[in-house]
């Protein structure tokens, strides 16, 4: 299987989302006491994590866009 080069930044961007919803990350989560905006910290997590995946699979189809274009 062959990836272009902004395939390959792509899915590296893809990584810390994958990371940031892996069980150990949130089981880390969980475990946090106290509250960010009202939230528990485990809610205040899931919805960081995504905006967080909005808006780097946005970026990654920007940047994919503009290396496969050269």
């Amino acid at each position: 299987m062959y990836l272009t080069r902004g395939e390959k930044v792509a899915l590296l961007l893809f990584l810390p989302i994958v990371i940031g919803f892996l069980p150990p990350v949130t089981g880390w989560a969980a475990a946090v006491e106290g509250r960010v905006l009202g939230m528990p910290f485990l809610l205040f997590w899931n919805s960081m994590m995504v905006v967080a995946t909005a808006l780097l699979m946005s970026l990654a189809l920007v940047i994919k866009n503009r290396v496969d274009r050269r």
